[in-house]
């Protein structure tokens, strides 16, 4: 397994679980935690290219207003709401979200439901994709991406620290993209679920330079397997969320 963490990330990652303990995932408020499933759907569909603001993603989310825009946009902000609520009150509950294939494959068709066809939401893709803004080539079939994905959820138990096995998880299932869309998006919802089953709130932006550096921290990751930009990129983002309640 290649390094995930530099040495000095390493230790960012520790100063990180240490404060995380002053403000863990349990102990946000419930308006919080609303206003966190927004901020979340909001960053991860505007990685996608919705063309929602935060305003009109809240106002869809929280109050079921619909912008005049297209319904794929709509369908595909409350599919991701539906999903990461679920997930965390499954989590607030106290259960631990087993990441295994199941889950896997349970996250996909709830994040594309009515986006794709029923078939393709429940099937791993058995042809070739072309990744937008990088020549890397994903495996091409069925049984490639089969074992590709295996040996991930296997790789994962060896992983101790919940910020690198996230980091891992997300930058590796979206590499491989096992299914026909959705890969990023489902990668992030594993991503999160690693770390809420930390009690650590997941990472997201509402600041379109962060979904900038996400987008070329991934591309990064895709042609060379080097974790170290999105490695970065990601701890930032936690030690900025949690340093904003030190003030």
């Amino acid at each position: 397994m290649k390094v995930i963490f530099t040495e000095e990330q390493r230790k960012i990652s520790e100063y990180i679980l240490e404060k995380n303990k002053e403000m863990p995932l349990s102990k946000l408020y419930s308006s919080e935690i609303k206003n966190l499933a927004v901020a979340w759907c909001f960053y991860s569909g505007k990685i996608e290219g919705n063309t929602y603001t935060y305003v009109e993603t809240e106002a869809l989310l929280k109050d079921g207003i619909t912008s005049p825009k297209r319904y794929e946009d709509a369908k595909m902000l409350k599919n991701l709401y539906n999903t990461f609520i679920s997930e965390l009150e499954y989590i607030s509950a106290g259960n631990y979200e087993d990441i295994d294939i199941k889950t896997l494959f349970r996250v996909h068709q709830s994040l594309i439901r009515d986006l794709i066809s029923d078939n393709e939401a429940e099937n791993l893709r058995e042809r070739g994709v072309a990744i937008t803004g990088t020549n890397y080539k994903p495996p091409k079939n069925k049984t490639d991406i089969l074992v590709a994905l295996n040996e991930i959820l296997h790789q994962q138990n060896f992983l101790e620290n919940p910020l690198e096995k996230a980091v891992f998880l997300h930058c590796n299932l979206a590499r491989i993209q096992p299914f026909i869309d959705g890969n990023k998006r489902t990668a992030r919802v594993v991503e999160s679920i690693c770390l809420m089953n930390h009690d650590i709130v997941p990472v997201f932006s509402t600041n379109e330079a962060d979904i900038l550096e996400y987008r070329k921290a991934i591309i990064q990751f895709y042609e060379n397997e080097d974790y170290n930009q999105y490695s970065d990129y990601f701890l930032r983002k936690k030690k900025e969320f949690l340093n904003e309640f030190q003030h």
